[in-house]
Formats: structure tokens, C-alpha cells, sequence
């Protein structure tokens, strides 16, 4: 009986929390490869509380304004690696901030306007901005 208990537990454990959100699904098509394509990869996204989510965009936009021009920015909790970019981050814990269609919209050869996302690895203690990357999202997929 004590193991039927325990299997209830763990298998309800989370239903409903935070923790239980599927911060994936709440990402750009094609956002894991744009930003791979780029040397950034970030594993272990978790979401974070509104307060955090308030300093982050209220310091965050001081450092860069793309994050105050976006529409519903993403913020989630993580570790990224970057390479790519000059300075050398690995396993380097941070808050990511996403922001979609971050209100850069270049021409397409066909003269459509392109979708840009913004994307910021903020230092979770001091929220200074760590590195950026922004990315055409209209060609990118899955």
C-alpha cells in the first residue's frame, strides 16, 4: 500500500506548479538552432517569479534597449555557453531574456518584413547584460 501512495504522490507531484510549466513551448520556432548556429547553447530552463521577472526587464532595459521594444518578453532562469561571440562563457549561470518580433523588422529579399528576435543572458545576481544575440526568426523552423 505504502508504495501505491508514494507512486500517487510522485506521479501528481508538480501538477499545476511552476515548476511543471513547459517553458519550451513558450520559445520562438527555431529558437535552440538560431542560437546554436550562432555558439550559444544554454541548457536547464526554468521559470522564475514575477518580481524576478521585473527586475530583470527594469535593469536589463538600461543595458540594452532592444529589451524595452519587444512585445512579451520571455524571461527564464538558466546556464549558457557562448563561444562564439569574443568573450568565452561556459556553464555560466544567467536569466535569458527573450524578447519575440523585438520590433527590428528588416526587409526580406521578397520585401516582407523580417521577424527579429532579441535575445539577452543577463548575470542573475547583478543583471548586468553577460551577451546578446538577435536572430531573423521568420526563416527559421521547428
Amino acid at each position: 500500500m505504502a508504495w501505491i501512495g508514494v507512486l500517487a504522490f510522485v506521479l501528481t507531484h508538480g501538477k499545476g506548479d511552476d515548476s511543471a510549466v513547459d517553458v519550451y513551448s513558450e520559445l520562438p520556432p527555431g529558437f535552440t538552432a538560431s542560437l546554436q548556429q550562432q555558439g550559444v547553447r544554454y541548457a536547464g530552463l526554468s521559470p522564475v517569479d514575477d518580481a524576478t521577472v521585473q527586475q530583470v526587464l527594469t535593469r536589463a532595459t538600461t543595458d540594452s534597449g532592444a529589451v524595452s521594444t519587444g512585445a512579451d518578453p520571455i524571461v527564464l532562469r538558466t546556464s549558457f555557453t557562448d563561444h562564439a561571440q569574443g568573450a568565452s562563457f561556459t556553464d555560466q549561470p544567467a536569466l535569458m531574456v527573450v524578447v519575440p518580433d523585438s520590433g527590428s523588422t528588416p526587409q526580406t529579399s521578397g520585401g516582407a518584413a523580417a521577424s527579429s528576435v532579441f535575445v539577452a543572458f543577463v548575470d542573475p545576481t547583478t543583471y548586468k547584460t553577460l551577451t546578446t544575440v538577435t536572430y531573423d526568426a521568420s526563416g527559421a523552423s521547428g
